[in-house]
């Protein structure tokens, strides 16, 4: 068997294959389906018989494919060589950003580490010592508000999971990705200064709206890669293109709503049922006991967060951040 190692915010999980083409290649490449989009930090370290968790993968054309998920483990097998060279989106494969690997992560970062993740962008003003998280699904506007942001000078300490943990009565951030999948349109259309400013050269599409590209935001980063006990503003946005009126919502008082949410939120990746190779379903191991743990975390994160303001926004793509920083 080929085997690999991988650390993610100190979780150690094996990789382990009878082919080496359906292991991870490192270093990871600045793409669409890269695990950098979803993670700070990915380390290859030494594979041993004595990490946190093993993913492993058997290839055999003459097998339907299966998957077994426990705990600690998950088996894999079918003819996954041949899948991968027919997929055409990657982002769902074993090792894509969107992939079975990258939920397994957050599932064993809850189980064996105590660090739970928010579907979530986070910025932080230096100015003003605040941490803004903007939850949301694909689609809602979280990157608008995200680039934005960086326009007008809030550093990134995360473009897609924000990772937390609670130790007493300290809340500890941990830095995100900093690799973005970002429309054309977009950037194109509403967010020119970040062409200008990351010296971007665009590709040609026909679908511009359509097409995403992976881009390198590291430029706008924070200079620490931990964030203890900040003042906290949580968004929850949904961005028209056009729309010129910006209406906020403040739910600060309205504590059930927030925990319905943030966990809603929290649990999206780990517990939503996804295809794989574009032909296998795949439902995750999330349990009913991590559920009510979670929850559990998340009335801690709001009881002893400085949660300045919760906030439901509805706004165009250049106007998302007014009345929000003050």
């Amino acid at each position: 068997m080929h085997t690999k190692a991988i650390e993610i915010l100190g979780l150690k999980i094996g990789i382990l294959s009878n082919k080496k083409e359906l292991l991870p290649v490192f270093p990871l490449k600045i793409e669409l389906k890269s695990l950098l989009t979803d993670f700070h930090e990915i380390k290859e370290i030494e594979y041993n018989q004595d990490l946190d968790a093993y993913f492993i993968i058997l290839d055999e054309e003459k097998l339907k494919p299966r998957i077994f998920i426990t705990q600690s483990r998950i088996f894999a097998h079918g003819p996954f060589v041949r899948l991968t060279r027919e997929c055409e989106d990657l982002r769902y494969s074993f090792f894509g950003n969107e992939g079975l690997f990258f939920r397994f992560v957050l599932f064993l970062l809850e189980e064996k580490r105590d660090i739970y993740s928010f579907h979530a962008c986070s910025l932080y003003d230096e100015k003003l010592k605040e941490f803004y998280i903007i939850c949301g699904s694909a689609g809602s506007g979280k990157t608008c508000l995200l680039l934005r942001g960086l326009e007008l000078g809030l550093k990134l300490f995360s473009a897609e999971m924000t990772h937390f943990k609670i130790d007493k009565n300290e809340i500890k951030f941990f830095k995100g990705a900093l690799v973005d999948n970002i429309r054309i349109g977009n950037l194109k259309y509403n967010f020119p200064e970040i062409i200008k400013s990351l010296s971007l050269k665009l590709p040609d599409a026909e679908d511009e709206w359509g097409k995403k590209i992976a881009i390198n935001l590291s430029k706008y980063e924070t200079s620490f890669n931990e964030l203890i006990n900040p003042k906290i503003t949580i968004i929850f946005p949904r961005i028209e293109e056009n729309r010129e009126r910006i209406d906020l919502t403040d739910i600060t008082n309205r504590k059930k709503t927030i925990i319905k949410l943030l966990f809603d939120y929290a649990t999206e990746k780990i517990g939503e049922e996804f295809l794989i190779y574009e032909s296998i379903p795949v439902k995750f191991i999330d349990t009913f006991e991590a559920g009510l743990r979670r929850i559990e975390k998340i009335k801690n994160f709001i009881e002893k967060g400085k949660i300045k303001r919760v906030l439901k926004i509805f706004a165009g793509a250049r106007n998302c951040w007014e009345g929000i920083i003050n």
